[in-house]
């Protein structure tokens, strides 16, 4: 080959395009992938026993001042009827260890409720025998959450001062129309007995204003959980375990379905203590499931007023 001969096949090998490598894609270039995905147990939503009951949609804290006269004038009604009534409390507990119950008892009380110091309202339990009837010894099996019948006092005239309300529209729950309250108490967590001590969500009859169901959590639960969490996080580290101790959060339900007198009473109450195992998730440690049935209404004062003919 000469000269002339090699130049002309340089020329001509530089005007091909060039060769595409064997392991390029000349295809269109695939989609992006999804974001990195997150353990199973950041995949699912808040826990609802762990966040707040409610989103915030911004709606502003306040009841009209009518509207709070009519929901203090049902709970006074209550009041009347707290000692008028007898009723069987069947209790069911179950303790868990991992998420799985290991522990479970039941019983059952003669149950009704007495007058207190000034306007307070106290539980009494009697425990009932196999054949129906109660022993005369008083049983002490409270929980660390206000007895359902508390809950009737929510708006209450002497209550209202120490919670924040706001109206959160209406809808069908089952078979009742009821209309939506979010509150919020002013006393700090403590012992759990005190309605004041909790956050939640009352959902009332709408025609009635009597209570249908109500949830509750501790005051400000999520921001008290997030930083106990964050502090767990943060222990000593011993072979990958933390020495501190996981967040405890607890939460309640009560459920009002027995009617009289355009009142409703309690039928169910479940309160359960949780640990939070990771910052999205929880796991049970114990749960109270506690009915209330078979309810007997009675009359404790006669109508009669002074100087009435005796009949």
């Amino acid at each position: 080959m000469n000269f002339a001969t090699a130049t002309l096949a340089f020329i001509l090998f530089a005007m091909l395009p060039p060769p595409v490598p064997p392991e390029a894609d000349i295809s269109p270039p695939p989609p992006r992938p999804p974001a990195e995905t997150k353990p199973a147990d950041q995949e699912a939503g808040p826990d609802p026993a762990y966040m707040t009951l409610l989103p915030d949609d911004g709606s502003p804290w306040g009841l009209p001042a009518d509207l709070s006269a009519k929901l203090a004038a049902v709970a006074e009604k209550y009041r009347d009827y707290a000692i008028k009534f007898t009723c069987t409390e069947t209790v069911r507990k179950a303790k868990f260890d991992d998420g799985e119950a290991k522990k479970e008892s039941s019983r059952s009380y003669g149950y009704l409720l007495e007058r207190g110091d000034g306007q307070a309202i106290r539980e009494f339990r009697q425990r009932l025998k196999g054949d129906g009837t109660v022993t005369t010894n008083e049983v002490s099996d409270a929980e660390a959450f206000p007895p359902a019948y508390e809950w009737v006092f929510l708006f209450s005239k002497a209550n209202q001062p120490y919670f924040a309300y706001r109206e959160r529209g209406d809808r069908f729950e089952g078979y009742d129309w009821v209309r939506i309250f979010e509150f919020k108490g002013a006393i700090p967590y403590t012992d759990g007995r005190d309605i004041r001590q909790w956050d939640g969500v009352a959902l009332l009859d709408a025609t009635t204003l009597t209570p249908v169901e109500i949830r509750a959590e501790p005051s400000r639960q999520a921001e008290r959980m997030k930083l106990l969490f964050d502090q767990w996080s943060q222990s000593f580290n011993i072979v990958g375990y933390r020495t501190g101790q996981k967040p405890e959060g607890f939460s309640g339900r009560v459920v009002f379905q027995t009617r009289r007198d355009s009142l409703s009473f309690p039928t169910e109450l479940r309160y359960t203590a949780f640990r939070a195992v990771t910052s999205k998730r929880t796991e049970p440690t114990e749960v109270s499931a506690r009915e209330y049935s078979g309810y007997q209404f009675f009359k404790t004062e006669t109508e009669q007023k002074p100087g009435d003919v005796v009949r």
